[in-house]
């Protein structure tokens, strides 16, 4: 018989050689792809599989078809939520569960059509991003474990059907904007819908806080913390927020990257090189190296165990009942 080779189980999957070498060596590859790779070379013979690759596979297989877990989004994909997703995805192949990502209609609003696809084979359902609070009661008449990822700024409705997950921001946003003072910089403004959501009113709230604390006070002019079209997700809105600005301040402290992002360029329209000279401060950590200003200043999340933390909390309803509380994740200034 043939000696199988990597090479071919890489072409009977079509795949590179160089994954399936991963795979099956402890390299960076997902849970999935790996358990792929291990099956199609235990059915080839290949001869080198380690004893340990089958019992896991074993172990995988044993454990597999435990259910599915119902994952809820209501907007387009991006970098950031393909990360969470990929750690959701990873740990539930893990526990032996399948993942169902369904994009909620926005017309769904009763959540009606969305609780048909509850069926017997469901057992716990995650929520991403936030859905209006009769969306999430209506889909708790199920009578399944549920985890919200973030939740309005009282999340005392939500807490009471599910767990809440959260970013941690007071403190972090804090620290960022503390390093910048200690830079001189002395004006300061604002951009986010801080009653949007809980995670955005902790970064406001740890902006607002460090600033008493060193004897400063923002812009009054410079601070856009209102409802806004998108809740400020949109560079046109913010291109007329800069616009109208008749003077800007030497940072802006901005709920997310993509805000940044947007706030950068716009000034790049007026004066290419206060776009350069402000100083901004994001979140999330998704700004682009390619991207004409990449000093912004972000908080790291580490996106794929926040996705492996939401899966242990529905699990952990489904293994246990108890109580729902708010858990909130550890995030990483980059200073």
């Amino acid at each position: 018989m043939k000696k199988v080779t990597i090479q071919n189980i890489a072409e009977e999957l079509n795949l590179s050689r160089n994954t399936v070498a991963k795979a099956l060596n402890g390299g960076n590859v997902s849970f999935e792809t790996k358990m792929t790779v291990i099956q199609k070379a235990y059915e080839m013979g290949y001869s080198k599989l380690d004893q340990h690759l089958i019992e896991e596979m074993n172990s995988v297989m044993k454990d597999s078809n435990t259910g599915t877990i119902l994952v809820l989004f209501n907007r387009a994909e991006s970098f950031f939520w393909n990360r969470i997703l990929t750690g959701i995805s990873d740990e539930l192949n893990k526990k032996g569960y399948r993942m169902q990502l369904h994009i909620v209609d926005e017309s769904d609003i009763t959540g009606e059509e969305t609780l048909k696809l509850v069926v017997s084979d469901v057992k716990a359902i995650i929520f991403l991003c936030i859905f209006p609070i009769e969306f999430a009661q209506s889909m708790s008449k199920a009578g399944l474990p549920m985890t919200f990822f973030n939740a309005p700024v009282d999340a005392a409705e939500y807490l009471a059907i599910g767990d809440v997950l959260t970013l941690e921001g007071r403190f972090s946003v804090s620290r960022v904007v503390q390093k910048v003072i200690d830079m001189d910089k002395k004006t300061f403004g604002f951009i986010g819908y801080t009653k949007g959501c809980k995670t955005i009113y902790d970064r406001y709230c740890g902006f607002m806080e460090t600033l008493r604390k060193n004897n400063l006070k923002p812009e009054q002019d410079c601070l856009f913390t209102r409802d806004a079209k998108n809740h400020y997700y949109d560079y046109e809105v913010i291109e007329r927020i800069i616009l109208s600005l008749s003077h800007i301040p030497e940072v802006f402290v901005c709920a997310n990257d993509d805000i940044a992002k947007y706030v950068a360029s716009a000034l790049a329209k007026i004066d290419m090189q206060k776009a350069r000279d402000i100083v901004l401060i994001g979140f999330d950590n998704t700004i682009e190296k390619e991207f004409f200003k990449s000093d912004i200043y972000t908080v790291d999340i580490r996106k794929e165990a926040v996705g492996r933390r939401l899966v242990k909390s529905v699990l952990d309803q489904i293994e246990e009942k108890m109580d729902h509380s708010i858990i909130t994740l550890e995030t990483y200034p980059i200073i």
